[in-house]
């Protein structure tokens, strides 16, 4: 029985990439496969996000100072403001209809 030429370099690519997937497995979980580790125990994961920050206390003072001009009680109270506005626009709803009769 012969085999086609595709067949067969078909064959040899899925074979090529099994055999990388196994390597990076390997890679990846041959100390676990092995014994000589836990699966737990994970590897120093080189995309971790690193905790230190230079300067934290100047950046935590910014970070203070921004909240307490950010929030103070009575400034930024602009409900009046919204009331005044719907009154406003009551009254020159009222103006357009004594215009209409």
């Amino acid at each position: 029985m012969e085999v086609s030429p595709v067949h067969t370099y078909a064959g040899e690519i899925c074979g090529f990439f099994a055999w990388i997937w196994i390597f990076h497995r390997a890679k990846e979980d041959l100390g676990v496969v092995l014994g000589f580790r836990h699966p737990w125990e994970h590897a120093p994961d080189p995309w971790a996000i690193v905790d230190h920050v230079e300067d934290l206390e100047v950046l935590e003072n910014d970070w203070d100072d921004f909240v307490a001009k950010a929030v103070r009680p009575g400034e930024d109270d602009d409900d009046d403001d919204d009331e005044d506005d719907e009154e406003e626009e009551e009254e020159e709803g009222d103006d357009e209809d004594d215009d209409d009769e």
